[in-house]
């Protein structure tokens, strides 16, 4: 049996990590440039942002943080983690079968990655 079964076997269809929602796959399409992120707007008023690379996960979060102010990047850059937001990440997407592996840590090392933020405040920006 290889060693890949049981990550397989304990995957799942990517959600939320704010209220659980599944979501669908991102466009499948190769970065132009730095900054070419699939962002994701949850029902709950999380955002998440999908870096196709695994290496942006910074550039991805700021994204994240803009969109989740309505592309206010004065506003986004003055807000500051914990106080005015909340980060998960969403480790081990594997976009290929769209789905969330499991089992151990290095299965899911390589592979490409979510951030969500979630701002504090009562009222949706979007």
């Amino acid at each position: 049996m290889s060693t890949l079964f049981p990550a397989y076997r304990e995957s799942e269809k990517p959600r939320c990590p704010f209220c659980g929602q599944a979501f669908g796959r991102p466009p499948e399409v190769e970065p132009r440039r730095e900054g070419d992120f699939f962002k994701w707007l949850c029902p709950c008023g999380a955002v998440g942002v999908y870096d196709v690379t695994g290496h942006n996960l910074g550039d991805a979060l700021m994204e994240a943080i803009a969109f989740a102010c309505d592309d206010d990047w004065d506003k986004a850059l003055d807000m500051e983690a914990d106080q005015d937001y909340e980060i998960r990440y969403l480790d081990g997407y594997h976009p290929g079968d769209h789905r969330v592996l499991g089992g151990h840590p290095a299965y899911r090392s390589s592979l490409a990655g979510f951030v969500f933020v979630k701002l504090k405040c009562s009222k949706s920006v979007h």
